[in-house]
């Protein structure tokens, strides 16, 4: 059923050649799409191979050679379009487009600015629909690189880098330090043990929630118990009252309050969930709770 779904929306996206319709201040204006937005052949048999294509050939029909800088809501809908095939599509297929298209525009400042923003806009920032840190980290490689662009432009980028770059799936969890309950100051580095750490705020009400859902969970419990897991909650901002507010946290947990850890660790959502493995290696990040406890249980089984 879920296949059926993905092929229903990626087909009902992808041949949307017609005007996109927006709200802003003034009121609803018509975007005109920059160029007729591709449609995979009926051949192809999986959603997999249709994402590969649509990925592959998404900007052939754009005219870059005539153009110097493009209407930014115009360009943001275009990758839009173009992160829902990306998505589905191998990591292959994926680089090797991206790499394609970065070859193209890195030339232009003006356009290399402008695809960037559109990528951060629609599979990095907040409001993005998808998450896709291996091809953001391509366009900001690349915009950093470029001598033609302002320092005061890509200083924000490089702050993106710095942290996105060592905290991607598959990378040796950073170290940090932060001062713990008994008022110590301590640093965190990945051990042998799986280990969920949970960036947030103890006075959030969700999390507060969360909290008590996963201290009932008898599985995670035994397996804390027996010291295959550990579990760390961090406030990753300095907080005044914040040993008073994890009163009554599990023992078992590494609790603790460091500064400034954004500039550590990639936190798009809160609370931010990282999973690490036996390794110390990134197996997850910005995930729901329970799909982190889930994956190390499965790490201790």
């Amino acid at each position: 059923m879920t296949s059926k779904i993905h092929k229903l929306l990626l087909s009902a996206m992808l041949t949307l050649s017609s005007a996109t319709f927006v709200m802003n201040a003034q009121g609803v204006i018509e975007i005109e799409p920059l160029f007729e937005y591709p449609t995979a052949p009926e051949e192809l048999p999986t959603l997999e191979a249709k994402s590969d294509y649509l990925v592959e050939h998404f900007w052939d029909q754009m005219d870059f050679k005539s153009k110097t800088t493009v209407d930014q809501n115009a360009l943001n809908d275009a990758f839009r379009v173009f992160s829902i095939p990306l998505r589905w599509a191998s990591r292959d297929k994926a680089v090797a487009a991206t790499d394609k298209l970065l070859q193209t525009i890195s030339k232009n400042p003006i356009l290399m600015l402008q695809f960037t923003k559109a990528a951060e806009e629609n599979i990095y920032g907040p409001r993005a629909e998808v998450w896709v840190d291996e091809v953001y980290l391509k366009f900001l490689n690349t915009l950093v690189k470029n001598k033609k662009i302002p320092a005061q432009r890509k200083k924000k980028y490089e702050d993106q880098l710095s942290v996105l770059s060592k905290t991607v799936v598959g990378c040796v969890a950073p170290e940090f330090s932060f001062e713990n309950v008994n008022g110590d100051n301590v640093t965190y580095f990945p051990m042998a043990t799986p280990t969920i750490i949970i960036f947030g705020n103890p006075k959030d009400a969700d999390w507060r929630l969360s909290r008590l859902r996963m201290e009932a969970n008898a599985s995670l419990s035994e397996a804390i118990d027996k010291g295959k897991i550990n579990i760390l909650f961090i406030i990753p901002d300095k907080m005044d009252d914040w040993k008073q507010e994890v009163v009554g946290y599990s023992p078992k947990w590494t609790v603790g309050c460091g500064n400034n850890l954004k500039a550590v660790y990639d936190m798009r959502i809160a609370p931010s969930i990282y999973t690490i493995g036996a390794d110390g290696k990134i197996l997850l990040k910005n995930t729901p709770l329970q799909t982190a406890v889930n994956r190390v249980l499965e790490e201790v089984k």
